[in-house]
């Protein structure tokens, strides 16, 4: 087969996986009485894994040439980095969980990449348009009256993501990515289903109440509103100006239509809109306390953190009195991220690692605006800007980029709309620097894979049943599952509690249910 035809064929293959990954991510779900969240987090997190290492299957065979751009190179240098600073933290399965995120999104952005360059970059963004509307289309479903078992959350209406933060922060990401898909159609079909999608996202976003989203599709819209007149290759300004009336069609709609959400106030769009930018009080005072707290974590350690996925781990050590981020008096006293990616990365994977992310964010922001007025990537550039305005205003308020259904999301998208720029780093990969260069990877992204099928298996055995035997048997699949020796350490004789009680002690050695129950057989 000829070089040309390989690489189409490569291409459509890396829009076939990538759909199926974003499909996967938004829909995968499983029920567990015990794991509310990682019913929802694990299966989405081997759908990200399963995507990076079939893209990896067809990329890496054809790899011989070593070529990267700056932007590539900053992330290539930062899940590096977070690599590093994961070997040095205090719980180790936490830290491969949460690096396996970032590295699956490195793999995921040169897929994109690659199938840009093999003239499917449209196709990918249809594909992440698709999946993400599904996703809006589900929590529409919920507010209006759905009881699906792969529905229900804590925090209606979550949809699938199970939660009306995370779907929200989905939609608002997508708004750019649909947007730019609907300028540019060229058929009938595709433009009224692109509108479409446009309002049912708006609505979405609308109906979680979310303020991080809603500060978002504030910061990101006005953007584009501005940019309108100045950039290039945006239509007509009929079909601007539907675009808009789209949008807001949507969120009246979301406003008038009742709905089955059981808000606790009267006026929950109102209030929400009110306290938008509130600190003085609840979520946010909150969260002022948290970051505050989470600075002292970055003193103690500027350089690499506590690691990946180990704020939750070192976080009591530095909590104090009032802080509502902690519940000392619950067996697991804090969520797993704090409420923000960029605390989270700063104090997780230090300074250097923040400043890799932010350097590869800038990048690309630079290479979108040198591009804004050229007619035929216009469109292309202002989509980027409009997708890292709303991943870092999310990001400030939430986790975003640590979960895998946004991660996937916006890499893939930034990829496929990402220009070609020169390269800063030119290698051969020949002899042993290939086959490290094929088969580090591949290594990796592989025990990824095992890793969360092992942790959905675990949870899968506990829906079936909460024995104690069943436990036993889930912590065969994931033997660092904190959850599970917790409750194992609560159940049964001291000789069947002190071995569970000491290994939570391990996993968390800050937290204080371990100690103590550890304390009553010793």
């Amino acid at each position: 087969m000829s070089g040309p035809a390989n690489r189409s064929v490569t291409g459509i293959a890396l829009v076939v996986v990538l759909a199926a990954g974003a499909l996967g991510v938004v829909l995968a779900a499983t029920r567990s009485p015990i794991f509310d969240l990682d019913r929802h987090a694990v299966p989405k997190e081997l759908a990200l894994h399963l995507t990076a290492l079939l893209g990896l299957i067809l990329l890496l065979p054809r790899w011989r040439w070593l070529e990267v751009a700056v932007v590539e190179w900053l992330l290539g240098i930062y899940v590096g980095w977070s690599a590093l600073s994961a070997l040095f933290s205090e719980n180790h399965w936490l830290a491969f969980r949460a690096w396996g995120i970032s590295g699956s999104a490195l793999v995921v952005f040169l897929m994109a990449r690659a199938a840009r360059r093999a003239g499917y970059g449209r196709w990918v963004l249809a594909a992440l348009a698709v999946a993400t509307t599904v996703g809006a289309l589900g929590g529409l479903m919920q507010a209006y009256g759905a009881d699906w078992a792969l529905l229900h959350g804590e925090r209606p209406p979550g949809g699938t993501l199970g939660n009306r933060n995370f779907l929200a922060h989905l939609s608002v990401i997508a708004v750019p990515i649909v947007g730019v898909l609907t300028l540019g159609s060229q058929r009938r079909w595709s433009w009224w289903t692109g509108i479409g999608a446009l309002a049912a996202l708006a609505g979405t976003i609308v109906l979680t109440r979310s303020r991080a989203a809603w500060l978002a599709a504030i910061v990101t819209l006005g953007l584009a509103a501005l940019a309108a007149w100045w950039v290039r290759g945006l239509g007509d300004r009929h079909r601007r100006r539907t675009v808009g009336l789209a949008l807001l069609g949507g969120t009246l709609a979301a406003l008038v239509l009742p709905n089955r959400l059981a808000w606790r106030t009267g006026s929950p769009y109102r209030d929400s809109l009110v306290g938008l930018v509130n600190y003085q009080d609840g979520s946010g005072r909150g969260r002022l306390i948290q970051y505050r707290n989470t600075l002292r974590l970055v003193k103690q350690d500027p350089v690499f953190g506590t690691g990946p996925g180990n704020w939750m781990v070192q976080y009591p050590r530095v909590t104090t009195p009032g802080d509502p981020s902690f519940a000392g008096t619950d067996p697991i006293p804090t969520n797993p991220w704090p409420s923000s990616d960029w605390m989270a990365i700063l104090a997780e994977r230090g300074l250097i690692g923040v400043l890799l992310l932010a350097a590869a964010g800038v990048a690309a922001t630079l290479v979108a605006v040198r591009r804004l007025r050229d007619p035929e990537q216009g469109a292309a550039a202002l989509g980027i800007l409009g997708l890292l305005c709303a991943t870092l205003v999310t990001g400030m308020f939430d986790a975003v980029l640590l979960l895998a259904p946004p991660t996937l999301v916006v890499f893939a998208a930034l990829g496929a709309l990402l220009p070609d720029t020169g390269t800063v780093l030119t290698r051969e990969l020949a002899g042993r620097r290939r086959a490290a260069a094929v088969g580090i990877p591949l290594l990796l992204t592989s025990l990824l894979v095992l890793h969360s099928g092992g942790q959905l298996a675990a949870i899968r055995i506990t829906e079936i049943g909460q024995q104690r035997s069943a436990m036993e048997a889930a912590l065969r699949y994931e033997p660092g599952n904190y959850r599970l020796h917790l409750l194992l350490s609560m159940r049964g004789n001291c000789a069947q509690r002190l071995p569970h009680a000491r290994v939570a002690r391990r996993l968390l050695p800050y937290h204080a249910w371990p100690k103590r129950m550890a304390a009553t057989c010793e």
